[in-house]
């Protein structure tokens, strides 16, 4: 087998495992088993977890996605060990990484997926770096400004983004990052 599809089958699977454990915790806490905590905790390192800036999974009068917390626009402090909340009668759990997290990872995979039908899985030539700036720009200007009001600074003090904000940007730069780190890994190790 090609070195160049042992690397592409390797960087899909990675993704595949990590989206699959991302989407498999919080259906694991609902079990109530100590793994759920243990999940939790291994995908700290990678998300700051705050449930106001995550999606849940609720369980009452069936199962369905949606914010952990109504989006109002106002900065939630000290909220990441939450990971539960009831609305409307539903008790939800959330993903162990934010909305804006689950974008990137999440189109990291559908942008590999799509990548053999733009390029050949052996390609080492890099795309224009200005093509993932543009791709990454929206993210970081909504996570900037955030983090600014977060801390008090500037005209934006009191923005909170948005779940579905987070999520469109997110993936945004999540699905471009794959058409780079695939030549990138392909310069490598192919």
């Amino acid at each position: 087998m090609e070195r160049s599809k042992i690397i592409y089958g390797l960087y899909v699977g990675f993704l595949v495992v990590f989206m699959g454990l991302v989407t498999l915790t919080p259906y694991i806490a609902f079990s109530d088993l100590p793994f759920a905590k243990g999940l939790y905790s291994a995908f700290s390192p990678t998300c700051h977890q705050k449930i106001s800036r995550s999606l849940c999974l609720f369980e009452g009068n069936g199962t369905w996605l949606g914010d952990c917390t109504a989006q109002a626009g106002v900065y939630v402090p000290n909220d990441r060990l939450n990971v539960s909340e009831t609305i409307s009668g539903a008790l939800g759990y959330k993903f162990p990484v934010c909305a804006r997290d689950i974008g990137i990872y999440l189109f990291m995979l559908i942008g590999a997926i799509a990548y053999p039908f733009v390029f050949k899985l052996d390609e080492k030539r890099i795309l224009p770096p200005i093509l993932l700036i543009i791709a990454i720009l929206p993210l970081a200007i909504d996570g900037t400004v955030q983090l600014l009001s977060d801390i008090g600074i500037g005209p934006f003090i009191g923005y909170e983004s948005t779940n579905l904000l987070r999520l469109i940007t997110g993936g945004m730069a999540g699905f471009a990052v794959s058409f780079y780190v695939i030549p990138i890994l392909n310069k490598m190790f192919g």
